[in-house]
């Protein structure tokens, strides 16, 4: 069941980003991505077993931010990029925020929904905190390592791979480690970060694909 729910929400990851970028072209993309760095958000407080992995379901969403970086990246250049990373900093900062407020409404006598919910914020605050700032450094990231190896060789799928590769083993393993510490123990933080990170590598060679697709046929504007 998980596995048919989570390829449900990658393909409407992916078909809503695509819908966007038709109708509203580069606008439709600033758009995405501030739907799914709340998705993401909201998602990385989720662990679900995946073909018997336990990964965290924030990947998705991730991943789909990150399509968006490497699509303006090869259509746009960097130019736009900064925008992005600011759009990006700003809805995280905000959306953490607002998370941590909503959790001091005293909920209705007959609600029990807003304590489970409240509960999870608060066994989970460090994600609250740590959230944005391991986003805003791991896109970051992305744009400057991508932007190298691009300047060493032309290769658009090669360049999105060892950018995957790189900084987003350092993204998954840094990132649950802080988020699940004391929670879990160093070992399973790992093993989720290490699992999340597989399956975030086989869902990045599918999206070359797609994002070839939306890349191609433009001139880069650098």
């Amino acid at each position: 069941m998980n596995e048919i729910i989570f390829f449900i929400i990658l393909f409407i990851i992916f078909f809503a980003t695509y819908l966007l970028y038709i109708i509203f072209d580069k606008r439709g993309l600033y758009f995405s991505i501030v739907l799914l760095n709340i998705m993401t958000l909201i998602l990385s407080f989720k662990i679900i077993t995946f073909l018997k992995l336990n990964i965290n379901l924030g990947i998705m969403p991730y991943l789909g931010i990150l399509n968006i970086l490497y699509i303006f990246m090869i259509k746009y250049g960097n130019k736009e990029i900064k925008k992005l990373e600011k759009i990006s900093l700003y809805t995280n900062v905000l959306g953490a925020v607002f998370l941590v407020i909503i959790n001091y409404f005293i909920p209705a006598i007959t609600e029990t929904i807003s304590i489970n919910i409240k509960d999870s914020f608060i066994n989970n605050y460090k994600i609250l905190i740590a959230y944005p700032i391991i986003m805003f450094v791991s896109q970051y990231l992305v744009t400057k390592l991508y932007s190298f190896v691009a300047s060493i060789q032309n290769n658009k799928s090669v360049c999105i791979l060892l950018t995957y590769i790189i900084t987003a083993l350092i993204y998954t393993v840094i990132f649950y480690i802080i988020s699940y510490i004391k929670i879990l123990s160093i070992k399973d933080s790992i093993y989720i970060g290490i699992s999340t990170y597989i399956v975030g590598l086989i869902i990045t060679i599918i999206s070359i694909i797609f994002i070839n697709y939306l890349s191609k046929n433009k001139k880069v504007i650098k």
